[in-house]
């Protein structure tokens, strides 16, 4: 092989190998929005809150790893991005559920109805169930507010 073929070849080489590089950044990058879209939900904070985390990441990565701030600005957090982030995390765990609850042997669907802060029913629904291996599994199926007033009896 000429020098000229082997450089030809050694250059290929590096474009391939950046690229795959590349991919492998796009999905610690995908990942890293995930987890952070995770986060807000859990803790039932504004989907826009995902620029204010972003804001505050790349400010502390300015002080720790400066060399790595490229790799932190490309982690999209944007209220549209986080919206479609947690949707795709519900679907995912709704296809779960639905999965499980097809191997459950026995279940029930208890409910609970309780007041909230601001003095309005919510009825609760659970879905409990029981595998062939006697693993209990409980999950909350949904939430409702209830219109107009209720009392017990």
């Amino acid at each position: 092989m000429a020098e000229y073929e082997r450089k030809q070849y050694v250059e290929s080489l590096c474009k391939k190998l950046s690229g795959r590089q590349n991919f492998f950044k796009k999905v610690n990058t995908t990942h890293a929005s995930y987890i952070v879209a995770y986060n807000i939900a859990k803790n039932n904070k504004a989907l826009s809150d995902g620029e204010f985390v972003k804001q505050c990441m790349l400010q502390v990565c300015d002080v720790l790893c400066p060399d790595k701030k490229n790799n932190f600005q490309t982690v999209s957090l944007s209220r549209k991005t986080v919206t479609s982030r947690i949707e795709a995390i519900g679907k995912n765990l709704t296809s779960q559920l639905e999965s499980k609850i097809g191997q459950f042997k026995f279940c029930s669907i208890p409910m609970d109805e309780s007041t909230d802060i601001n003095d309005t029913a919510q009825i609760v629904l659970f879905i409990r169930g029981v595998d062939e291996n006697f693993e209990i599994t409980e999950e909350l199926a949904c939430m409702r507010s209830l219109k107009g007033n209720y009392k017990g009896m």
